[in-house]
């Protein structure tokens, strides 16, 4: 035997043979780690391209008492003003953005509602980037993990149910949306056109919900798009506004001139504009300007723009506007029919608009038709009438002061 053990090929095939022991049994810790976690661990993974779900979860657990807990956090901020005011407007107003605090990326161990709980949050890249919350227990049911989400669910649909959330492209890398706005729903009433204007609007939008079957019987991709344009200040943006609330829908703000919007990146963000969202282009004439005068901010062809809008990838049910001042400066493919199927405009106030505008703030009609006559040939813009108005009946009148009017 110990003439065999000295043999050199017996040596050989002896270290071969507790090499190969060895190689084998390095993989066992991640075996049995991999066993228990499948036989004894529920996990829930929630990523960013579901928006509403990701930002559901997000927010339950800023608010959640387990965040103390935690001592890595990742910041974000709401803004608290209307939805249809700029940051500035909101600061000079005393409404700062609030900052929530989320467990940062990587691990969290929490203890919630008598469970311990791992939460893993990681940045995934695949043809877009995007994050994920995986959340993991004891045990082998996901009903736990289930109710946890739709406790999230239930607490985003209760505060959000009388807001408006407004989306723009993420900063950071441009190829989905973020919530950058949160405020409370504008009546239609607030928005003062021409007679009639809004009323229609809002009910071929209605029309257009509700037939969807009829698009798809004939063919017909499932979108809508209108061109809104006339001078500054008529009122383009607060409509849109005023549509999304009365539809109880979100916006999703797009300028086209904007340095992280990309031939690439067009496609993801028109693809994945929120459920329930009307994306509304603002001051599109600007995009014009600004590509032919070789404008160094401006990333995206109007090529790739159109080739994004026709695309296959534009969500069905989708509801495009577009806004200008200048619809003369508009490139006629842009706005031709299958693109844009109604074009509105919207113009300088005509004397029942003037009057209507004059009894938001002061109720009485006399005083209301008097104004009108005195101001019907002076071209005025609906955003200039109310700031004059609020300047002259905006304090002690006997109405409440509407939202301002602008766009």
């Amino acid at each position: 035997m110990q003439a065999l053990l000295g043999s050199p090929v017996v040596q050989a095939a002896l270290l071969a043979a507790a090499g190969a022991v060895a190689f084998s049994l390095r993989n066992v810790p991640g075996l049995v780690a991999s066993w228990l976690q499948r036989f004894f661990v529920s996990t829930l993974s929630v990523d960013s391209r579901d928006e509403f779900l990701f930002s559901a979860l997000v927010e339950y657990m800023d608010a959640h008492p387990a965040l103390r807990q935690v001592n890595q956090f990742t910041a974000r901020s709401v803004r608290r003003g209307t939805a249809y005011q700029s940051l500035e407007e909101d600061l000079r107003g005393g409404l700062a953005p609030r900052a929530y605090l989320s467990p940062g990326e990587g691990l969290h161990i929490l203890w919630i509602d008598g469970r311990l709980l791992w939460m893993r949050r990681e940045l995934q890249v695949a043809q877009s980037v995007f994050e994920r919350i995986s959340l993991s227990h004891f045990g082998r049911s996901g009903d736990w993990l289930a109710g946890f989400l739709q406790h999230a669910i239930d607490a985003r649909a209760s505060r959000e149910s009388d807001t408006l959330s407004v989306y723009i492209p993420n900063p950071f890398h441009g190829g989905d949306w973020m919530r950058a706005r949160l405020g409370s729903r504008r009546p239609l009433a607030s928005v003062v056109l021409k007679a009639g204007q809004a009323e229609a609007l809002l009910a071929g939008l209605q029309r257009f919900y509700a037939t969807r079957e009829r698009y798809a019987g004939l063919g017909i991709p499932w979108r809508r798009g209108y061109l809104l344009y006339g001078p500054p200040g008529t009122g383009k943006t607060s409509l849109v506004t005023a549509l999304a609330s009365e539809l109880r829908l979100n916006v999703c703000t797009l300028s086209l001139a904007s340095p992280v919007v990309t031939d690439e990146k067009i496609h993801s963000l028109l693809a994945g504009v929120p459920q329930r969202s009307l994306l509304l282009i603002e001051d599109v004439d600007t995009f014009f300007r600004q590509r032919d005068a070789a404008h160094a901010q401006v990333r995206l062809s109007f090529s790739g723009f159109l080739n994004a809008l026709d695309g296959v990838a534009t969500q069905e049910g989708s509801v495009l506007f577009m806004t200008t001042n200048h619809a003369g400066q508009l490139d006629p493919a842009l706005i031709r029919a299958g693109r844009i199927d109604e074009r509105i405009e919207l113009g300088l106030c005509d004397a029942d608009q003037l009057r209507r505008l004059y009894l938001k703030f002061d109720p009485d009609e006399a005083a209301a038709r008097a104004y009108a006559a005195a101001r019907a040939e002076q071209a005025l813009a609906p955003a200039q009438v109310q700031a004059e108005l609020m300047a002259r009946l905006g304090v002690g009148s006997g109405r409440p002061v509407a939202d301002a009017q602008g766009g």
